[in-house]
């Protein structure tokens, strides 16, 4: 026999992948959090096709390579494809008996290690490529064959098709189980859905192949000088090859991520010019120059709620104008010397005068949510101070690594202000409340990993209020889960919704300090690698899932992990100026939640006309970011042009003096320019 067919029994363990993964298709479509789109459902699909195919396809070629290694005397002498095919399908079925009591063996209990899940895991990736190949070994036995073992591939198809039939069938059974949910807004063309998979198949499979031929490559070379049979070293092979394709993804990664920091740091037009208020940072008396703030940051300055529209919306007198204290990445080189401007630009605001002093660990662009500020400010009356910290410059899913970095963040920066407040009469501290969203709630959480409830207390921190803590969290696992003398169950709470904070009695609710608002369907707070090799808890007993998730929803390793992955992107989806209480928009919650947690005492009314400024206002910015986003358009051009028609309708020629100031910034920059280099003395 050739070496080729030698070295992979005539593709049987392509065969055996496509199998399984044409099976497993109908699977991909059920319903799950968040609604998807054609394009959404063909990446799950196609990935889900891609990458089932190339776990059973390694797992079979590592099986039909015990096989071989188990006649390798014969080998010696030459052994004949039947031999070897023979010995495969045994093989394969005692790789299902293994698998089927590796996964009685390690049946999944509540809370166990993520070890235990991946030998069950892997016990069902072996029981079923021994399935599937055991299944397209009798195909060739019984047309054995070159003619008949082409027949045996159409004979496949039909086979994978009863597969995948019987799991729409399935499929179609559980979703009955959701009648009473709202109906699934998923816009999908199946046809489409199903075209556009084959395209992202067909593009994993390029890879695939691409990866192969490393593999393949690296394996003769091994065979030549290493002892064994090529199909020996072949799972070597694609470790070699996978490792090369990692660290070429790695560098692509780099570059791409380069890009994405240099356009969050670009000064943005629509807010291009300092703000005119000297209680935020970037102001013209700031400590922090204006052109540090990053994106985010400028836009979190610039968007500081004005006393004389607190007092319009509430309808009563404003205390104090609002502080907003902000430092970039750009603002100092060190991450101590960035919390040391921060906390001197508080001393600068007499931040630590005001009632409530709000620190936030931002997003990973830096985005501070301004709907939970701004609620504050408006229940505070202005009587309120808040900072941030910027600790990356990229969308929070790509800026992991930079956890630790927001970490020490914030565990410097909550020490600065705990040093300050120390030297203060107890009488004159403000209420210290921690906020954070995603990326921001983990950050803000790490300084407390290993301190429980007791670490927020000892930091003098009155409240904290999170909002879609993401899965990775370990200070969340350890308080809600971990029985620990630091942890006061009472100080926590976890709310999918205000209805489930009142429904608590008074006396609940008067203990609680920290709050994370959770929503049930947010695929940030559920996404995590474990869904590769463990079935979550929220995908138990459908009796006992809560409502927002589909109780038809069926765990599978690899397409699950897709579709929860495709929900956690999804589940940011967000109308500007629509607030909503659903996936991962938690702007709706953030007034309510505010106001029960904080105890504060506005009337219904009051809060209906927040909230209606505060969706009017997000709507209003993110018009202006449009209509300025270009250059003539820009808030500098806007602001020169108003000036240039007042001086106009006053009588005066602003030319003249445009032209006189334009000079002379000229020639003081030109003259700079043209200074000799001080020499060293």
């Amino acid at each position: 026999m050739s070496a080729r067919s030698r070295s992979s029994l005539g593709r049987r363990a392509d065969a055996a992948g496509l199998l399984v993964s044409g099976g497993n298709v109908p699977l991909t479509f059920q319903r799950t959090l968040m609604p998807r789109t054609t394009v959404d459902q063909a990446i799950v699909t196609g990935l889900s096709i891609s990458t089932n195919q190339a776990l059973v396809t390694l797992v079979q070629e590592s099986i039909q390579a015990a096989a071989l290694l188990l006649l390798r005397d014969r080998a010696r002498k030459g052994i004949d494809r039947r031999t070897w095919s023979r010995a495969s399908i045994a093989f394969d079925l005692g790789t299902v008996g293994a698998g089927v009591a590796l996964q009685r063996a390690f049946r999944q209990r509540p809370r166990e290690p993520l070890e235990r899940a991946a030998v069950r895991t892997a016990g069902f990736w072996l029981s079923v490529s021994g399935t599937a190949g055991a299944v397209v070994g009798a195909l060739d036995e019984t047309l054995p064959t070159s003619r008949t073992r082409r027949r045996s591939l159409a004979l496949l198809l039909p086979t994978a098709g009863v597969l995948a039939g019987a799991a729409e069938y399935g499929r179609r059974r559980r979703a009955r189980l959701d009648a009473g949910l709202p109906p699934d807004e998923s816009q999908v063309a199946t046809a489409k859905a199903l075209a556009f998979g084959v395209g992202v198949t067909a593009g994993t499979a390029s890879l695939s192949a691409l990866e192969r031929f490393f593999a393949d490559r690296i394996a003769e070379q091994l065979a030549r000088v290493l002892p064994g049979d090529v199909s020996l070293w072949k799972p070597v092979g694609h470790a070699a090859s996978l490792a090369g394709f990692v660290a070429g993804a790695r560098f692509a990664a780099q570059q791409v991520f380069g890009r994405i920091e240099s356009r969050e740091e670009a000064v943005e037009t629509a807010f291009d010019i300092a703000p005119p208020t000297p209680m935020v940072s970037g102001s013209y008396e700031s400590l922090v120059p204006f052109e540090t703030l990053a994106v985010q940051g400028r836009r979190f300055a610039w968007m500081v709620t004005p006393v004389d529209v607190i007092e319009q919306v509430v309808g009563e007198p404003a205390t104090a104008q609002p502080i907003r204290v902000y430092v970039g990445l750009q603002s100092a080189p060190t991450g101590k010397e960035r919390v040391d401007l921060a906390l001197h630009e508080l001393d600068r605001t007499g931040a630590f005068d005001r009632s409530y002093l709000m620190v936030v660990s931002p997003t990973g662009t830096g985005y501070v949510n301004y709907a939970a500020v701004s609620a504050l400010e408006f229940l505070t009356r202005g009587d309120c101070a808040t900072v941030a910290m910027q600790y990356a410059a990229r969308p929070s899913v790509l800026s992991l690594s930079r956890v630790d970095e927001g970490r020490e963040h914030m565990r410097l920066l909550l020490d600065g202000i705990g040093a300050r407040l120390a030297s203060r009469p107890v009488d004159r501290r403000p209420k210290l409340v921690l906020f954070g969203e995603s990326l921001g709630a983990w950050t803000s959480q790490d300084p407390f990993v290993g301190c429980g409830t007791a670490g927020l207390v000892d930091a003098g921190i009155d409240h904290a209020i999170w909002i879609g803590t993401p899965h990775f969290s370990k200070w969340k696992e350890q308080v809600l889960r971990d029985e620990r003398d630091d942890v006061d169950r009472d100080l926590v709470g976890v709310f999918n919704d205000i209805g489930e904070w009142h429904a608590l009695d008074a006396t609940a609710r008067d203990r609680i300090r920290f709050v994370m608002i959770t929503h049930h369907d947010d695929g940030v707070a559920l996404f995590g690698p474990e869904l590769t090799i463990q079935a979550p808890e929220w995908l138990g007993d459908p009796a006992t899932r809560p409502s927002s998730v589909p109780k038809g929803m069926r765990w599978m390793p690899t397409t699950t992990f897709f579709q929860v992955l495709t929900d956690m992107k999804n589940s940011a989806n967000v109308v500007p100026g629509v607030f909503a209480a659903k996936g991962h928009d938690y702007r709706a919650d953030l007034l309510p939640f505010f106001h029960a947690v904080l105890g504060f005492k506005d009337t219904t009314a009051q809060l209906a006309a927040i909230d209606r400024w505060l969706q009017q206002r997000e709507r209003q910015r993110s018009e202006w970011i449009s209509d300025h986003g270009k250059v003539e358009r820009s808030l500098s051009a806007t602001v020169l042009q108003r000036l240039i028609d007042r001086e106009r309708a006053a009588g005066r020629d602003p030319d003249a003096r445009i032209i006189e100031l334009m000079r002379e910034v000229a020639n003081e920059e030109l003259a700079q320019q043209a200074a000799p280099a001080p020499t060293a003395p």
